[in-house]
């Protein structure tokens, strides 16, 4: 009983970074966010198709479109500030896998906190995806993998962010990341205006997406045998999810 009060309560107290507790749905454990989550995988997987089983499929081009424009824009914006003002990343050093426990409380690093906490917004933005299938009734398109990739990517970068919001290597993944989701998300806005004759680097993107996986899962490697401080847990986590992810963009192929 004291190892599971550990875990749910002063585990989180004891691992998080004071510097983001403070913004709203950082404090205490990842309970609002594995809220969301379910809630997500609840409406995708059962009450979804459930309500729109009857229901004729929505037309939704326009807002669609929309919403990957204001995708292509986040991701953009978070790359730029990843890259340009950090003398294209150097400065934040992704090989520094030694957990600092001296806490930096200047200007650029509490921007790159609230970067951080902007860019876990953005990956419940990205569950908006799955809903339009839901509204399309696309349901050939919410695969298992589709509906698991989606859901533990907010999870991990909350809880990522919790302990690690300023650098190093909680840098990697957002810098390479967003990089990936522009182009994605270039692609998906031109295939939805139905600018085909566009679209002939499909393959390509699906492509970056699979050396991104690779990336990250050597990188991963390299952190779990070099770091010094980080919950080993965390580490656990973020190797096997570049190989489950490799498999979602392999298998679809």
């Amino acid at each position: 009983m004291e190892t599971l009060k550990y875990y749910m309560f002063d585990f989180w107290e004891q691992e998080s970074d004071p510097r983001i507790s403070n913004y709203p749905m950082m404090k205490g454990g990842p309970w609002m966010a594995w809220s969301i989550v379910a809630a997500y995988v609840y409406f995708v997987k059962s009450l979804g198709p459930r309500l729109m089983k009857n229901r004729e499929s929505m037309n939704l081009q326009s807002l669609i479109v929309a919403y990957n424009l204001s995708m292509i824009i986040i991701n953009a914006y978070f790359f730029y500030q990843i890259m340009v003002p950090y003398h294209l990343g150097i400065d934040i050093n992704i090989w520094n896998f030694e957990r600092n426990e001296h806490l930096d409380y200047t200007p650029r690093t509490m921007h790159v906190c609230f970067l951080s906490y902007l860019y876990l917004l953005s990956k419940y933005m990205d569950l908006i995806e799955t809903i339009f299938f839901i509204l399309r009734k696309k349901f050939n398109q919410i695969s298992s993998l589709h509906v698991y990739h989606h859901a533990i990517v907010p999870i991990l970068v909350h809880m990522f962010i919790k302990v690690s919001p300023a650098g190093g290597p909680g840098a990697m993944f957002p810098l390479l990341n967003t990089f990936i989701h522009t182009i994605m998300y270039i692609y998906y806005t031109l295939s939805a205006l139905g600018l085909r004759r566009y679209t002939w680097w499909k393959k390509y993107v699906t492509q970056l997406q699979l050396t991104q996986f690779v990336i990250f899962g050597i990188y991963g490697w390299l952190f779990l045998l070099n770091q010094k401080g980080y919950p080993k847990i965390f580490t656990f986590l973020g190797i096997i999810q570049p190989v489950i992810f490799f498999c979602h963009v392999f298998l679809i192929l």
